[in-house]
């Protein structure tokens, strides 16, 4: 096999420098073809190095077993820490308190802390200690008419045949125990990974995750509050693989005043807790190498080609004008 053999197998043939012309418009055209090649593959590269983001959501199983971290921060108004208990209730109906910080700032009782649940539904209440026995209604010993007030005791409940002090009634009035408060913070699972920027997918503010932060409730006449929270497990996965799996939650708010056989229940702040079956993951994965260089490959290949065909339209195009324009004149 010769070299003249070989030569036949080039795809690429050259064509003579003497026979090539040089143009200003093929000159404009070849520099942004390389002006433009540059740009697309800096900006492929930068794809390549952040990785995509994915976003997937599947039915999954929940260990009731395991323990979910909680953050809470709520402030009851004008109320003594020493005056309120925060109590878990299970979906079985078994109780149990929950031992979380309380501090008194001001006349507010502070309740600040983080506490563990197991993925089952319940109810996270703030309640009033002596609630168990709390009807709804005191006692007051008050004058008749313009004689001076008197202390009533505290607790005081009338026995069968009492007589107040003479010029004095006991009377019965309604307790005024207003449950008004402010969440401060409320999320379920670790914070957010700061480790990539999840705002592509997320609000600034984080939202989905505590969007009872910031909610304050105040109120006249003494009122149990209800929150409904249900939560949906979620999951992020950066793309160096590190995975942190944490809940987003939406919530639906009323206030009652819940009446019992012996008289109105104590008011309350009731946080109702559910887990969604299903998971929303999100996941950056950077593509393989493979990948790249195809892209690549793709850019300088299409770039040259269509600046190639664009610059014999436009030469094709003078030429044709030219010669028109010569014919024209000899004419």
């Amino acid at each position: 096999m010769g070299l003249e053999t070989i030569r036949n197998l080039d795809l690429y043939k050259k064509v003579p420098g003497d026979l090539t012309e040089r143009t200003v418009c093929g000159a404009f055209i070849s520099v942004a073809c390389v002006i433009l090649t540059i740009y697309l593959m800096f900006a492929e590269l930068v794809l390549y190095a952040n990785g995509s983001l994915h976003t997937s959501i599947f039915v999954t199983y929940l260990n009731q077993e395991e323990d979910m971290d909680v953050r809470m921060n709520v402030s009851v108004i004008d109320k003594q820490c020493e005056d309120l208990a925060v109590n878990l209730r299970h979906l079985h109906g078994h109780q149990e308190n929950i031992l979380i910080k309380k501090r008194q700032v001001s006349d507010d009782c502070n309740i600040v802390g983080a506490i563990k649940l197991k993925k089952t539904p319940g109810i996270v209440m703030i309640v009033p200690h002596h609630g168990q026995n709390w009807t709804g209604k005191e006692y007051k010993i008050v004058p008749k008419h313009d004689e001076e007030p008197i202390k009533t005791p505290k607790g005081f409940v009338p026995h069968a045949g009492y007589t107040p002090p003479e010029g004095y009634k006991v009377v019965e009035v309604l307790k005024s125990l207003k449950m008004n408060h402010a969440i401060h913070e409320l999320e379920f699972g670790p914070p957010l990974p700061n480790t990539h920027r999840w705002e592509e997918v997320l609000p600034l503010d984080g939202s989905p995750f505590k969007p009872l932060a910031g909610v304050n409730r105040e109120f006249p006449i003494s009122l149990s509050h209800d929150y409904h929270i249900r939560m949906v497990p979620t999951t992020f996965i950066d793309q160096n693989k590190r995975r942190t799996d944490t809940y987003q939650y939406s919530y639906a708010y009323q206030n009652f005043v819940m009446s019992t056989p012996a008289g109105i229940a104590p008011p309350s702040i009731l946080f109702r807790y559910d887990l969604a079956p299903m998971e929303i993951r999100y996941q950056y994965d950077r593509k393989p190498m493979y990948h790249l260089l195809t892209m690549m490959c793709a850019i300088v290949g299409g770039l040259v080609t269509v600046a190639g065909v664009l610059d014999k339209i436009l030469f094709s195009t003078h030429q044709l004008i030219k010669q028109k324009i010569l014919l024209g004149k000899q004419n």
